[in-house]
């Protein structure tokens, strides 16, 4: 009998990667040949321990991946894509069109709400905090404005704050493309066999998700903003759907473009090559495309 091999997963504390992963974490779905370890931590921590290589799979912001390529792959499935959306600059007063010494929450360093709001607002002065603390210091005076993501993308007008600019949105008018938030990555060390189906395995999760959405959703309803959010289902909408699933094309295309302007920005010396682990047939790569 082959002893199961042990797999860690980690992925952030937010309902779209919550949503990902349930199937597998509560065992709606088998998970042969792995002996699976999940953990949840926010995305900035998950950015640096993506840098030591950390762990087997782990949820990533996009643009450090140029930073990591050496030691991993990118996942076709879980990229959490804006198509006209993504992170938002919030404040809690009209502001000028110009952020010099402004202070701005960002969720991190580097996130790809940083990066964005570094691409519009050089001039900003970008202060590192928890995300899910940002809304509230901008509403208390402490910041100047503050760099919206997760669940936060939806709740941040209870705050009192209003939308300076949907970094997201401009990026992807400005590129005429969707915008890979974040992403999914594997150990190159696993071997090929292994990765595309632990990848097809991580899809079988997501597919059980959205056939029962309902049932999953009322699982993790307790995650982000909480059940008085009233901020779950329109969220996973945004972010777990048939982008996750299998990137697109067009998201393909947009990790190109972003990763040139990684590196045109000076976070990452070189642009890297993208390997992406489909998971499945080239016959229903075609048809999902």
């Amino acid at each position: 009998m082959l002893t199961a091999k042990p797999l860690s997963i980690a992925y952030t504390p937010d309902s779209d990667d919550s949503f990902y992963y349930y199937a597998l974490e509560y065992g709606k779905i088998p998970f042969t040949g792995y002996c699976p370890t999940f953990i949840s931590k926010p995305m900035s921590v998950l950015n640096c321990d993506a840098l030591s290589a950390k762990y087997d799979i782990t949820a990533i912001s996009s643009v450090l991946y140029p930073q990591i390529a050496d030691d991993y792959e990118i996942l076709s499935v879980g990229t959490s894509v804006g198509r006209g959306y993504g992170p938002v600059l919030v404040s809690k007063n009209p502001m000028k069109s110009k952020l010099e010494n402004c202070k701005v929450g960002v969720p991190g360093i580097p996130t790809t709400g940083w990066f964005l709001l570094k691409s519009f607002f050089p001039e900003a002065v970008a202060i590192e905090m928890p995300f899910d603390e940002i809304a509230e210091a901008v509403a208390a005076g402490i910041l100047d404005a503050g760099v919206m993501i997760h669940e936060e993308l939806l709740y941040y007008p209870k705050k009192g704050l209003q939308c300076v600019m949907d970094l997201g949105a401009e990026w992807c008018k400005q590129q005429g493309l969707p915008l890979p938030v974040g992403l999914n990555v594997i150990r190159r060390k696993i071997k090929n066999k292994a990765k595309e189906q632990i990848c097809q395995i991580i899809r079988n999760s997501l597919e059980y998700g959205l056939k029962n959405q309902q049932d999953v959703l009322c699982q993790i309803n307790k995650l982000g903003r909480g059940v008085g959010g009233k901020c779950t289902e329109r969220f996973v909408e945004m972010f777990a759907n048939a982008d996750s699933c299998m990137m697109p094309s067009d998201v393909r295309t947009a990790l190109r473009v972003l990763f040139c302007q990684v590196v045109d920005l000076g976070i990452s010396p070189n642009i890297p090559s993208i390997d992406i682990i489909e998971g499945c047939s080239e016959q229903l790569i075609v048809q999902r495309k």
